[in-house]
């Protein structure tokens, strides 16, 4: 929020690409993790005990009724660790900073918080801004490709911040299907970025219609209605004043 509105003083415009990492936590390659962490200058034994840490890891699938066998996995990191995060942080550390030594992003700022990452660029032209969007999105898709990473594009969302009276709100061909050619990535009236909702003037009034708006608090009634049952558990779950002030604070409304 910040960036757009020190460009609008500058007379510019602001557009991002936020896009997603698929299967982010599981697709870690631990040797490549390991050469990030010597390469960021740690000592052999913390290297050694992320080392340990993830070695001797094993993983199984259950489909319904079915559980595979015990498989050893020589990938990933496991999502309920705490280690997780720092594991992941160190592992995107290296991809941001040749993200920013490549020609081709001069200008663009990337942002990432875990497998949510988003591109930002600022000038005053909006196509000029896609155009930057679309080098920028390439140049990390392939990093992302040699870490052994894949980037979700039919996930990718594409925003403009522009508080002018102009009603251009510019597609983006991003290069990659489903988003190529006739049918580039189109830019929403509002965007839901880590929970919050956006418009393009940052006026957050206008921003949300009525369908969405019953559509988001439907699914978030939903999904705690779904939930009760587990939280709800006599031996460890919450107890039935707690139950009622989480039924009427997300199902009610």
């Amino acid at each position: 929020m910040h960036m757009v509105r020190a460009g609008w003083t500058k007379g510019l415009k602001t557009s991002v690409i936020a896009f997603d990492v698929a299967q982010f936590f599981p697709s870690l390659n631990h040797e490549v993790l390991m050469a990030i962490l010597r390469k960021l200058g740690f000592s052999d034994n913390v290297v050694k005990f992320f080392s340990h840490y993830l070695v001797g890891r094993s993983t199984q699938y259950a489909w319904g009724d079915f559980i595979s066998d015990l498989q050893q996995a020589d990938v990933g990191v496991g999502q309920g660790s705490a280690l997780s995060p720092v594991l992941s942080a160190h592992y995107l550390t290296l991809i941001m900073r040749l993200f920013e030594l490549d020609p081709l992003t001069r200008g663009c700022f990337l942002l990432s918080y875990v497998d949510d990452g988003t591109l930002v660029v600022q000038s005053k032209s909006l196509l000029d801004n896609c155009e930057a969007l679309k080098r920028a999105y390439g140049v990390i898709f392939e990093l992302f490709k040699k870490f052994g990473l894949a980037l979700e594009h039919d996930k990718s969302e594409v925003f403009h911040f522009d508080r002018s009276h102009s009603i251009d709100n510019p597609p983006v061909d991003l290069g990659y299907a489903p988003y190529t050619g006739a049918t580039p990535l189109k830019p929403k009236l509002y965007w839901r970025y880590l929970g919050f909702y956006f418009d393009r003037k940052l006026t957050f009034t206008e921003h949300l219609t009525f369908t969405e708006h019953v559509r988001y608090y439907s699914t978030k009634a939903l999904s705690t209605v779904k939930a009760m049952k587990m939280l709800g558990s006599s031996t460890r779950g919450l107890c039935p004043v707690q139950k009622r002030v989480l039924y009427r604070t997300c199902v009610l409304p």
